[in-house]
């Protein structure tokens, strides 16, 4: 049977693993977290991860799948993107050989993972490979329940056979292949004070004019949103519109019904489409893992 392992990069926002965590731990083989040994972010800020933590680590982790990596993630005069993906490339290596390497951000929740890890273990790709997923954004909380990203273009890249990163969590020499398990990315739905501080902390930091969308984010609650439209800050197309669900928290939304018909239609979508592949004019012919 093929072996999947997990990696996670903890930082700042290290709470919100304990909701993507559990919902992957019965289906993976090991789960690796790779936290900044000086506890710095990729903008060189400081953090401080509670001791409560950990403890809450070896209360879950039953059956000894989960792994600590701590190493020097922050290299002054490298770009925030440019740590990301160095991280990405020596967590993979730290996590050993196996069929399967995934990577998940503490913010990103799977609403069916075992279908999707079931899937992956059926799947024996001859040619380096890279699985992506669409996601929906978790855009803000409100006093009624959370704005999502509606009918978004999103997707991320979540597993690979060779983990050879140069963008984040891309492997633009890989073949691509779209699948339809939906993952919820709670990116924005957070705290002022913690979207100010990813604003000037996260990999996207010097890509557009962060202050000027915290003011932005700041200003949608649940009676203006719909006025809100193609306002993603990198680009134009991703994010055309608002939807509210009413949740009291997150596991309440992951659960709710109104999520899991955004899953089925994502399901849907590929059934009236098959799954198509983007092929790389340089596919390399023979590959090791790493």
């Amino acid at each position: 049977m093929s072996t999947i392992k997990a990696g996670y990069l903890i930082s700042y926002d290290y709470e919100y693993v304990k909701i993507s965590l559990l919902r992957i731990y019965d289906f993976v083989d090991e789960i690796f977290l790779a936290i900044d040994v000086d506890r710095k972010t990729w903008s060189g800020k400081d953090f401080l991860i509670r001791e409560s933590f950990w403890e809450w680590i070896k209360l879950v982790d039953n059956a000894n799948k989960i792994k600590i990596y701590e190493d020097r993630f922050y290299i002054p005069g490298l770009s925030p993107m440019q740590c990301d993906t160095r991280e990405r490339n020596m967590l993979a290596q730290r996590m050993g050989d196996c069929d399967w390497y995934l990577q998940i951000d503490s913010d990103e929740y799977f609403i069916d993972f075992e279908v999707f890890a079931s899937k992956l273990r059926r799947l024996h790709p001859t040619v380096p490979t890279t699985i992506v997923c669409p996601v929906a954004t978790i855009f803000k909380k409100v006093v009624s329940g959370y704005l999502l990203i509606a009918e978004s273009s999103e997707t991320l890249c979540f597993a690979t056979n060779l983990p050879v990163y140069d963008n984040a969590k891309h492997n633009s020499g890989n073949n691509y292949i779209s699948w339809d398990d939906l993952v919820l990315h709670q990116s924005w739905a957070r705290e002022p004070e913690e979207i100010y501080w990813k604003l000037h902390n996260w990999s996207h930091k010097n890509d557009f004019n962060i202050n000027s969308y915290y003011n932005l984010w700041n200003a949608v609650d649940e009676f203006n949103f719909f006025s809100l439209q193609d306002f993603h800050p990198l680009g134009s197309g991703a994010w055309p519109k608002l939807k509210m669900i009413k949740a009291k928290n997150i596991v309440e939304l992951l659960n709710s019904e109104e999520v899991r018909m955004i899953n089925r239609s994502e399901k849907d979508k590929i059934k009236r489409k098959p799954l198509t592949s983007r092929l790389w004019k340089e596919i390399r012919s023979s590959f090791k893992y790493s």
